[in-house]
């Protein structure tokens, strides 16, 4: 088990063992109240994050697996981020054959205009096509390709 793990991208490792560790920490909330608590009615939420974390946990990792994802290489050519807080709001990235919109994206630190990216997408996404570009509002991981510089 251990030996497919550690043949899965470093992303999607990376991304397995932060669900892990929620539902640990869930486990360890329910733990904590069940020997503390007086109420029982706070257990129910750590229960839910524990299970909610480990069977993502699982079914990422059946899904890398068996191999039912899609690696895109594109680079970055456009961020749009929001008005007050400045969050990254949609990525523009463009890929050999097409243009994606990338929606919902979570915080990439040093994320610039002209970076390569690495977009981990599960085989049976919903990409719709809007103004031209391909739109995906999904993803399993994304990161950041380091180049060497020679």
């Amino acid at each position: 088990m251990k030996d497919t793990f550690l043949t899965f991208p470093e992303p999607l490792r990376k991304r397995i063992l932060l669900q892990c560790a929620g539902g640990g920490f869930g486990v360890a909330m329910l733990l904590i109240l069940l020997v503390y608590g007086r109420d029982w009615h706070f257990l129910f939420p750590c229960a839910a994050l524990a299970i909610a974390s480990f069977s993502g946990a699982a079914s990422l990792y059946d899904r890398c697996r068996q191999g039912r994802y899609v690696t895109i290489e594109a680079d970055c050519t456009e961020i749009t981020r929001t008005p007050f807080r400045r969050r990254s709001k949609s990525l523009y990235l463009r890929s050999e054959q097409h243009t994606i919109k990338l929606v919902g994206v979570r915080n990439i630190r040093g994320l610039t205009v002209g970076d390569t990216l690495t977009l981990y997408v599960s085989d049976n996404a919903a990409i719709y096509e809007m103004d031209g570009c391909m739109v995906l509002c999904s993803y399993l991981a994304l990161s950041k390709v380091h180049r060497q510089k020679d």
